[in-house]
């Protein structure tokens, strides 16, 4: 940091702060002697280097920055006189009292502006007071609470007891002028006074990493408004009153919501800079390629986890040794990698004295002696093995084989690499630090504590409550931990779910809370008994009763601020979703196990802050609950068993076509003759329609079709029901919705996204409870109807998730356009929208608020080059905000979701990159989003492709930004080229022990629940004679020719693999065909990047069918036999179109 002079002090000023008495008092006077005691305000407030904790008692602890004194910001000073009775109100302006504006024992107006009086803080020793600084003016109804209320003024101020102050060490929250000199940061942080001996009392300036943010070298560049400046303490004791100048003391005052405001700021702050860093393309090309190489040949923690899978000594490994230890092993190899080994020999006591000097020495010694001699003996193999395996990668394993050494410019890649990762690693975790403060302090109740004093009967300060929570709150979560913790909060303190409650008094906040907490009972046994679902209304009014009883304007939070209101919501939603996601997880795993499922115990484990929420919302909007009635749930019966009979039906004419297509294969059948099947299945598809349709609806909340199931809401807005059946619709049709719900501000669909999302997962519930008591189905008929249920629920979780990102657009844009808030309100704003979503498990089953659990590792895996961790959010950072998977309306919605709110791809890349998005990464995390670097991992740990013998990789690498003749391609262009080589599909043809024969074809970079997303496509030709030899005897062969068979092959792929497991499918070979002149080539293409048109396609071509004659016999070899890929198909093979193909499409085991 930059030094600063302190600032001269004028010599007016330093003349009036000197003592009264004068140097004529020769052995100078005892302070504090006076009856009377002069006061000058501070408060406790963040500070840069400051610490005064040794010292001095603070009220709390923070990691990001140290809490230390500083001088008061703008507002308020409020103290009560305990003796006397008195309220005195002091406007503070840049730091100093500059008005006296009340001085009563009585306050009879809302707002006072006049001066009555010196702006002096002068008291008596011997009275109590009783003391609060605020942002805002306290109304009389808010000045009377702690008036009338002795036990009030204890709960809500800060007790000041001035006759038990020591002159030197001052007391509870007050400090003697020589302890104000030393701490008080805008003195005391560049007055850079050194003692006898040089040295100042601040400490050392913490070196920032190169290419730091330069606004980090300025100080105090983290305040939510730049406040600090240089102050000499003459300044503030010169304010001491002539009688008081031996007697005054500094009074301490609490400002949490100051700091909260500070750390919302220095968040932003972070998340500012990493979108600087993040929006150098050619820095992210450097950054990510070099981090991908870097995995080649760099032994660390991902790696060691992704051959502990393959590898049983890396297992053992890996459970013998701690992160400790395992770091030990990291750096130890890396040296041996890196330094050349001296040879040195001798005993222990040689290579102790030799490890003084040589590198290589010290790491092993450092490694033995945390792993003891009996462990690293265990292991000596194992460490050997890695080493050699690293030496491969960078040299070539066989002769003449060129490594990554030979390809790229390591030396200066690795000191780029490491240069960035020190930087990313600071900024990480300044982030962590930041937002443990933050959610530290909210959970600790210093928010709610701090914000009593708003009145709810005026506009004006509820605006401001509404601006200042949400500014507290938003983005403040970053992973699952922090998340519970939110969520036991909002558990142990219901008064939280509207604001304002806690403004009430003590006595009051106990009564609600109470009333509250038996509204949270009822609504569990209304809900859970179907006959009294009607009550819900009877619950609702109560608590809107309640609510109206208690909080003046209560009706204003759901008109005039609704916009305020509703984003707050979001900003909590993710706690309130926790367990609504888990129980509706549980329910979908129970149904996966064919287990019985409770549907009462949904709404009895949501939650309190849950249910309340229910009831809040639902009193908004005046909507009713009620069970369907016998007719709905006999129409919807009746059209789930039609549309399953149908599905059924389709399945097995999808057989029968199939066979037919594989007698063509033989010759058994003409050409063409699978057309009546194709026929029979277009008319089962649009016969399914209109069935799938208005079961999709019946199970979406506010459905119109006359089929119903379990939970009914009544009274939604006709407009807002239209709007989301739209939706619905669409979402069936493209698997999105392209538009976000154009009126959902105008149809009255703000404020109960929650209870419709609640209710949705009721319905999922028991549709799901309804399908497990039919007796007559068997297991795998009970997985198709299951998931095609999850499938129709998507569509209504999609709404509802559609309705809740365009209100919040379009607060954020309302707040974006009106004057002063552009900054942290709106900016918080955008980022709280990618946070505070609720994300949601594939299917639609459950909204798994799993809010990162990847997200710290994702900051460490992104600090460390860690490739895995990147894997994750490559396609975000690239500015393409991309996440797979199959029949998920989350995954499939988050690119748009992100878009629709980030305008520019930019902003996209920051926030990927600062925030770790924790709604991306936890759906990332449950639909198996697989980036590029996730699948070389993956790849490794399923031992499918070998890194160092890939010539498509190793041109990769020699052409990359880092390769000896690199072509200098964007990011994009980057990635593309190693996805190219990383997802390539591998084949293999197989002769089982079964006497079975097919090819098993693995495409890494599809998972199995994403294959239908995927633009999954096939070209095939198969060579074969003309025809079959019909005579005894003939001349010559009838030549053999390729024709096209792709309608053939393509429906004859089994998938074999499941859920996120990377796409797998066996193409079974009937002996038939194997026949000396038979060869197969084909071309398979995919979507290379989810929602990109980008496909990849790899060509193989079946030649050796590894069948040997033996004395007229032909003899199948038993074994695994790889194909390689080739540039293009073979000559005579023609051009035909490509084939997309669905998994519905596809054969079955039996065909």
């Amino acid at each position: 940091m930059t030094a600063q002079q302190p600032p001269k002090t004028s010599a007016n000023t330093a003349a009036m702060a000197k003592s009264a008495k004068g140097t004529r008092v020769p052995m100078g006077t005892c302070q504090l002697m006076n009856k009377k005691v002069q006061l000058l305000p501070l408060r406790y407030g963040l500070v840069q280097h400051l610490d005064p904790a040794s010292e001095l008692p603070m009220p709390f602890k923070t990691k990001s920055q140290p809490l230390g004194i500083r001088l008061l910001r703008d507002g308020y000073l409020y103290i009560v006189n305990g003796t006397t009775g008195y309220l005195h109100e002091y406007r503070v302006e840049k730091g100093q009292i500059t008005k006296l504006l009340w001085n009563s024992q009585e306050v009879s107006g809302d707002t006072r502006t006049s001066s009555v009086g010196e702006p002096h803080l002068v008291f008596t020793r011997k009275h109590t007071l009783y003391a609060s600084y605020s942002e805002i003016q306290w109304t009389a109804f808010k000045c009377s609470q702690v008036l009338m209320s002795k036990d009030e003024r204890k709960r809500l101020m800060q007790l000041v007891e001035l006759a038990s102050v020591c002159p030197e060490k001052g007391g509870e929250n007050l400090l003697s002028k020589q302890q104000a000199e030393n701490w008080l940061a805008e003195v005391a942080e560049n007055a850079s006074k050194p003692d006898s001996e040089g040295v100042t009392n601040l400490p050392p300036s913490k070196a920032l990493p190169e290419g730091a943010n330069p606004e980090e070298e300025k100080a105090y560049h983290w305040e939510d408004k730049p406040l600090f400046q240089d102050t000499a303490i003459e300044t503030l004791t010169s304010k001491v009153q002539g009688p008081y100048k031996d007697d005054y003391l500094f009074l301490v005052l609490r400002d949490d919501i100051g700091v909260m405001r500070d750390l919302a700021s220095a968040q932003l702050k972070v998340a500012d800079w990493i979108e600087q860093w993040s929006a150098d393309d050619k820095c992210q090309a450097q950054y990510l390629t070099g981090s991908y190489v870097q995995s080649l040949y760099d032994v660390n923690g991902p790696r060691l986890d992704a051959l502990s899978k393959t590898d049983p000594d890396v297992q053992a490994l890996k459970d013998d040794t701690n992160e400790e230890q395992q770091a030990k092993i990291y750096e130890y190899l890396k040296v041996r990698r890196d330094v050349f080994d001296p040879g040195i020999y001798g005993d222990e006591a040689h290579w102790r004295k030799m490890a003084e000097t040589d590198p290589y020495a010290r790491a092993y010694m450092d490694m033995t002696d945390s792993l003891g001699d009996p462990l690293y003996r265990k292991h000596q193999g194992t460490l050997n093995k890695l080493s050699l395996q690293s030496w491969y990668a960078l040299h070539g394993k066989d002769l003449g084989q060129r490594g990554v050494d030979d390809l790229v410019n390591r030396p200066v890649m690795e000191a780029f690499l490491v240069k960035q990762q020190m930087l990313l690693s600071h900024w990480h975790s300044r982030l962590q630090n930041i937002r443990e403060d933050r959610i530290n302090m909210f959970t600790g109740g210093l928010f709610h504590r701090a914000a009593w004093y708003y009145d709810f009967k005026l506009d004006a300060q509820i605006k401001h409550r509404l601006e200042t929570e949400f500014v507290c709150v938003a983005a403040m979560c970053a992973d699952q931990k922090a998340v519970e913790k939110l969520a036991a909060y909002m558990e142990a303190n219901l008064l939280t779910v509207v604001p304002g409650l806690d403004t009430l008094t003590l006595a009051a906040q106990i009564d609600v809370a109470k009333k509250l907490a038996d509204l949270s009972s009822f609504t569990i046994n209304v809900i859970s008994a179907k006959e009294n679902l009607a009550n819900v209304n009877v619950l609702t009014n109560q608590f809107h009763s309640l609510m109206t009883e208690r909080l003046p304007n209560y009706a204003k939070l759901n008109t005039q601020f609704m916009g305020l209101q509703s984003m707050l919501d979001e900003a909590y939603n993710p706690a309130r979703q926790l367990k609504v996601a888990d129980q509706l997880d549980r329910a979908h795993q129970a149904f996966t196990r064919a287990q019985n499922i409770d549907p009462n115990s949904y709404i009895r484990n949501i939650g309190a802050p849950a249910r309340l929420q229910l009831l809040r919302e639902f009193s908004r909007q005046g909507l009713t609950l009620r069970a369907a009635s016998a007719s709905e749930i006999a129409a919807f019966n009746q059209t789930r068993d039609q549309s399953l009979n149908l599905r059924s039906q389709l399945k097995e004419t999808y057989k029968l076509r199939n066979r037919e297509l594989m007698r063509q294969a033989t010759g058994s059948s003409a050409p063409g003759s699978e057309a009546l099947h194709n026929q029979r299945i277009t008319q089962l598809k649009n016969a399914l329609v209109p069935l799938e349709d208005k079961l999709s609806d019946a199970l979406t909340v506010g459905g119109d079709s006359p089929a119903k199931i379990g939970t009914v809401i009544d009274g939604l807005d006709p407009q807002l029901r239209a709007e989301m059946g739209k939706t619905v619709r669409d979402f069936r049709v493209t698997g999105t919705f392209n538009k976000p719900l154009a009126g959902a501000l105008k149809s009255k669909g703000d404020g109960i996204a929650f209870a419709l999302f609640v209710i949705q997962g009721q319905k999922f519930i028991e549709a799901m409870n309804n399908l497990a008591k039919k007796p007559d189905r068997s297991l795998s008929d009970w997985g198709a109807a299951g998931e095609s249920l999850i499938g129709m629920s998507a569509a209504g979780f999609a709404a509802i998730q559609g309705l809740s990102v365009t209100i919040f657009q379009a607060h954020i844009e309302q707040m974006e356009s009106a004057a002063g808030k552009l900054n942290t309100m709106s900016r918080l704003g955008r980022w709280s929208g990618i946070a505070g979503f609720g994300a949601f498990v594939s299917g639609g089953i459950a909204a798994t608020i799993d809010l990162g659990k990847h997200s710290l590792q994702w900051g460490k895996a992104l600090a460390e080059g860690d490739y895995k961790g990147l894997g994750a959010t490559t396609l975000q950072i690239s500015g393409d905000a991309t996440l797979v998977g199959t029949n998920t309306w989350a995954a499939k919605h988050t690119g748009s979701i992100v878009k629709n709110i980030m305008k520019t791809p930019t902003e996209l890349r920051a926030l990927a990159w600062a925030e770790a998005s924790p709604r991306l990464l936890a759906i990332g995390a449950r639909a198996n989003l697989i980036g590029l670097i996730a699948t070389a991992l993956q790849l490794v740990g399923e031992g499918l492709y070998n890194y160092f013998n890939l010539d498509d990789l190793q041109k990769w690498m020699e052409s990359s930004v880092w390769g000896n003749k690199t072509k200098n391609r964007s990011v994009q262009d980057e990635w593309n080229e190693l996805a190219k080589v990383v997802q390539k599909p591998t084949c293999e043809l197989i002769h089982d022990d079964k006497k079975k024969t097919y090819l098993k074809l693995i495409l890494p970079g599809i998972s199995t629940q994403e294959m239908d997303s995927r633009k999954l496509q096939l070209q095939a030709y198969q060579k074969d004679r003309d025809k079959p030899i019909s005579q005894a005897y003939s001349p010559g062969l009838p030549p053999l020719r390729w024709k096209e068979c792709t309608a053939t092959w393509a429906t004859r792929f089994i998938v074999v693999s499941k859920g996120k497991e990377a796409l797998t499918l066996h193409l079974p070979i009937s002996d038939s065909l194997l026949t000396p002149g038979f060869a197969l080539a084909f071309n398979i293409a995919y979507q290379l990047e989810a929602e990109r048109d980008v496909i990849h396609q790899t060509c193989f071509f079946l030649r050796d069918l590894h069948i040997i004659d033996s004395y007229g016999v032909r003899i199948k070899t038993q074994g695994t036999y790889k194909l390689e890929p080739v540039d293009s198909l073979p000559v005579g093979t023609g051009k035909s179109s490509f084939r997309l193909f669905k998994k519905e499409d596809l054969a079955t085991v039996d065909v």
